[in-house]
């Protein structure tokens, strides 16, 4: 508006005072506008609130009316209603006599196990075939199966099932029944050839992991069909909060290549750590990729990996074989069945046997025992799959209970094998340089308390047997101990 002042016309000062009256309006309608938010906002956590109470309220309700369904039905006098299958049911279907006395013994374990969750007396569901191939599916069994899944659902609400199917052909009604049954209830759960069609394991699966949060082992055999449907089972088993034991066995078939994606998956999350990983057979390639190495080495709460029936090769060991040194958790490593040769076993050795890798100049390798190379071993990890026999009894290394234990049972294997080939004192001057005569008395009382600490068998070398060669061989040790 003009100024009086100025004869109608516009001054800054006129400018400023309509801009302060302009921003003055804004903030007034912003206020207004925060507050109508504010009164919304409160208004919804308000009613937020309240569908909480009334969720809880819901629980409780469902929980007092699953008592009384509990109690009902326990008043009721329950009776095994699933008729008989008679066996010219299954000659009639074309079955040998070996598959009907599967079949046979397998309706005893379902009318056994329903019986015994019934009276209480049971908790773990195993229902399993002794056969190379599945079971099939037969609607005769669908009675059986209703059975056996109601006896599941009426378990008391603590009582967490431990569930396995084996050897068993599963379709879709019954894969529905137990869906229904595994609810909320069930922290172990293994699925080991049902021989599912299409993409039913996988979904029911998935299915049964949602609905139980707290699940901490799952084991899957199982074919799967493709990468994407593959995929699908490690994502859900990644987004699942409690899951540390588990089992992808023979997911794969020849000629698929999507096994290592699956591994790789399972071990790149920051989050989400395994316990124990059983990865059999599912045509694992590297291609010289060294996450699976990489991974051991970052020394994870991981105890357990057995990787059997792969295709890892020996550049695999070797960077296995360094991964190990910065770990101290895993305690066994399964790898059976792979594609290394006697180059990648050596590398192994390097690393939990304390060998040290020499190359001669024409080109010869091979594992030197050392004193030294030892202290740099792993002394945690037991490697299946590998080794041989050593030393009588004690089948693997690593296979005491401590890592002093194991550390003391290296050294005495040292001492053995370099008196045996005459080397001892040679060695040890090695590395003890010119301490070697100040240091032999303590050197020979840590033989003694090695082989009294991890009992020996006697068939071996004995402490007499190393001392009587030193001295032997070291007279002036004989004058150091007068």
């Amino acid at each position: 508006m003009p100024s009086a002042a100025n004869g109608g016309v516009v001054t800054m000062d006129d400018v400023q005072r309509l801009i302060d009256q302009r921003l003055l309006q804004a903030e007034e309608s912003m206020h207004r506008e925060h507050a109508s938010m504010r009164r919304q906002m409160d208004a919804l956590e308000g009613s937020n609130a309240a569908l909480k109470n009334q969720v809880e309220d819901l629980k409780l309700e469902t929980r007092d009316l699953r008592r009384q369904i509990q109690v009902l039905k326990k008043d009721v006098k329950w009776k095994y209603s699933a008729p008989y299958i008679p066996r010219s049911h299954w000659i009639d279907q074309g079955h040998d006599d070996q598959y009907i006395a599967e079949m046979i013994k397998l309706l005893k374990q379902i009318r056994k196990v329903t019986k015994q969750l019934r009276n209480g007396e049971q908790i773990s569901v195993i229902i399993s075939a002794d056969v190379d191939v599945p079971l099939t599916h037969d609607d005769a069994l669908l009675p059986h199966w209703s059975e056996l899944s109601d006896a599941m659902q009426i378990c008391g609400e603590g009582d967490l099932l431990r569930f396995t199917l084996w050897g068993i052909q599963l379709n879709q009604s019954v894969i529905e029944m137990f869906s229904r049954s595994l609810t909320l209830k069930c922290p172990i759960i293994n699925l080991v050839m049902n021989d599912f069609m299409n993409q039913d394991g996988v979904n029911f699966a998935v299915e049964v992991m949602r609905n139980n949060p707290q699940m901490k082992a799952f084991n899957f055999k199982n074919s799967i069909r493709n990468e994407e449907i593959a995929s699908q089972l490690c994502q859900s088993i990644m987004k699942h909060p409690e899951v540390e034991s588990l089992g992808l066995q023979e997911c794969c078939n020849e000629g698929d290549t999507f096994g290592y994606t699956m591994l790789k998956t399972l071990l790149s999350s920051s989050t989400k750590s395994f316990v124990k990983l059983y990865f059999v057979g599912n045509q694992v390639r590297t291609n010289g990729c060294s996450i699976l190495p990489d991974y051991i080495a970052s020394n994870p709460p991981l105890t357990n990996l057995v990787l059997d029936d792969n295709h890892l090769v020996d550049d695999d060991l070797r960077m296995i074989s360094i991964a190990l040194k910065t770990n101290d958790r895993l305690k066994e490593l399964y790898l059976e069945g792979n594609d290394y040769s006697s180059a990648g076993i050596k590398w192994l050795e390097v690393a939990v046997k304390g060998s040290r890798p020499i190359q001669t100049d024409a080109g010869d390798s091979f594992l030197d025992p050392n004193f030294d190379s030892v202290f740099g071993s792993n002394h945690t990890c037991r490697i299946f799959g590998i080794f041989g026999m050593v030393h009588g009894n004690w089948n693997l290394p690593n296979c005491w209970s401590t890592p002093l234990e194991n550390k003391l049972w290296k050294l005495y294997d040292l001492f053995h094998w370099h008196t045996e080939n005459g080397e001892l004192v040679k060695e040890l001057q090695r590395s003890m340089d010119e301490n070697v005569i100040i240091l032999m008395p303590l050197v020979l009382n840590r033989i003694e308390s090695v082989y009294s600490r991890l009992l020996v068998d006697n068939k071996f070398l004995s402490p007499l047997s190393i001392r009587f060669d030193l001295i032997r061989r070291m007279p002036e040790l004989l004058e150091k101990q007068r």
